[in-house]
């Protein structure tokens, strides 16, 4: 956790950089740095400002990734959530974006802040409803705008289609032998993608995204953004809720009489409601998310080292393939 100091330092260097960047040695902090709760991935700082900009006159917020990222991280995720801002979808304009690592010690961009709270603190009988309703409007977007920015902007196709990631899946076993057979399994059972491909979050659930006066008012963190099967970004929903929050949230406030299983199959119902859903490969992907995240939890991912997390996941994984996975001690 950072001091005083920390902040103190991270603030000069921030302001400087905008004197510099808007050639404007009068803009200053209306409102000063300040942290964020949540971003496992980043750190994110509300803040605004004075003598900017118009656009910049306002709260915003400061995106900062560790320097282990390089770059890419930052120029991708801006570029996403600006296409699907023009497109209508809730989500936080991005402005600014340096790529220049000493600035600030990784890349970062500036974006609004969008005001609300998490959805998990939402009235829980409504948390399924906007959370089927959002998803399924995310995956009515064409993706084809989203594509031509990444692809002019220099990023790959490999960075967002599932082929890379499986392949990643198999480069990973090769170290980890505890879960050879069941990542040769996802590789001979993967099952061919739809004619149309859909934008998906890759992390969608209550606590990323933001609600308030009974509508959702951002979706945020889209790292794990792809365009592919919509089926995978369900896929990714379900194991997050009757899994890891079914174990991690149980003990917070409300949380601990819900029916997590039942929350999941509303949250489906909700999709059905405002999108068609295919669910023929839903348990494909299911085991997917959960060998995955079995290797992010050796691989140090506190959320998925949890003991029961663990026993479900291994538990689903052997009810879709057969394959028991054992892990290493």
């Amino acid at each position: 956790m950072e001091n005083n100091q920390d902040l103190k330092n991270l603030s000069d260097k921030f302001i400087a950089y905008l004197r510099t960047e808007l050639g404007n040695p009068a803009i200053e902090f209306a409102s000063p740095l300040e942290r964020l709760r949540g971003g496992y991935e980043t750190a994110t700082y509300r803040f605004k400002l004075k003598h900017a900009p118009d656009e910049l006159s306002k709260q915003l917020v400061l995106r900062l990734y560790p320097q282990f990222y390089g770059t890419r991280n930052a120029i991708w995720e801006s570029a996403i959530q600006n296409v699907l801002k023009e497109k209508g979808f809730p989500v936080a304009q991005a402005y600014m974006v340096c790529s220049d690592l000493s600035i600030l010690g990784g890349a970062f961009f500036i974006m609004d802040y969008l005001q609300g709270q998490i959805l998990a603190a939402a009235p829980l009988e409504s948390v399924p409803d906007l959370l089927g309703k959002t998803h399924a409007e995310l995956h009515k977007i064409d993706p084809s705008a989203l594509i031509e920015e990444l692809e002019n902007l220099g990023i790959p196709e490999d960075d967002y289609k599932l082929s890379s990631r499986l392949a990643w899946l198999d480069a990973r076993a090769e170290k980890m032998p505890w879960v050879r057979q069941a990542v040769n399994w996802l590789l001979e059972n993967c099952p061919s993608e739809p004619k149309r491909l859909a934008v998906c979050h890759g992390d969608f659930h209550p606590f990323n995204i933001l609600y308030a006066d009974g509508r959702v008012t951002g979706v945020l963190d889209w790292p794990g953004f792809a365009i592919a099967d919509p089926v995978f970004d369900i896929a990714n929903s379900i194991v997050i809720i009757t899994i890891s929050a079914k174990h991690l949230a149980s003990s917070m406030g409300n949380f601990s009489t819900v029916d997590w299983d039942l929350m999941a199959n509303q949250y489906l119902a909700a999709y059905r409601a405002h999108g068609a859903l295919d669910q023929t490969n839903l348990s494909y992907y299911q085991a997917r998310r959960c060998v995955l995240a079995l290797i992010q939890g050796v691989d140090g991912q506190k959320v998925w080292q949890h003991p029961l997390i663990v026993r479900d996941m291994i538990t689903y994984v052997h009810e879709v393939t057969g394959i028991q996975i054992t892990m290493p001690v």
